[in-house]
């Protein structure tokens, strides 16, 4: 972080008051990095650019779960992952095209975070079986917006 400021460490210590105080700056810009590239993958792939298809984007995603499981023991961190994820179901609103109730959102969040988790663990999903079981849940949210409006 230092090199990429132009400052030396010890400078960059003392303006973050050490270590600890870096951490939530460092997770909230590396969440910033990595929200663009999935909002980029989605504007370009559609509602499958939310799961990593290549080994940089895996590589990203791994180092994305690290901070969540970070947030864990560290009230500010979970902090900056709490936010970001409050965005992120602004961003499944969108996909879909409606208000998700509080289920569904909530559902959607649990689903992508394990299929992430999946296909990053030591025996790895899929990579077609997450595409499968992400795109299901898109349909079945689409089918129930479509039949409201029907019944409407």
């Amino acid at each position: 972080m230092a090199e990429e400021a132009n400052m030396g460490v010890s400078t960059l210590h003392q303006w973050f008051a050490g270590q600890q105080n870096m951490l939530p700056h460092a997770a909230a810009g590396f969440a910033g990095i990595f929200w663009e590239q999935i909002a980029q993958r989605v504007n370009a792939r559609g509602w499958a650019g939310y799961l990593p298809t290549t080994h940089d984007e895996v590589f990203f995603l791994r180092a994305w779960l690290g901070f969540e499981e970070l947030a864990r023991s560290n009230d500010e961190v979970g902090e900056t992952v709490r936010d970001l994820w409050h965005d992120v179901r602004f961003w499944l609103r969108c996909s879909i095209g409606r208000d998700l109730t509080v289920y569904e959102s909530g559902g959607l969040v649990i689903l992508l975070r394990g299929l992430w988790e999946s296909l990053c663990s030591a025996d790895p999903i899929q990579p077609e079986l997450a595409q499968s079981l992400w795109a299901a849940a898109y349909s079945a949210l689409r089918e129930d917006q479509d039949s409201s409006q029907a019944a409407a």
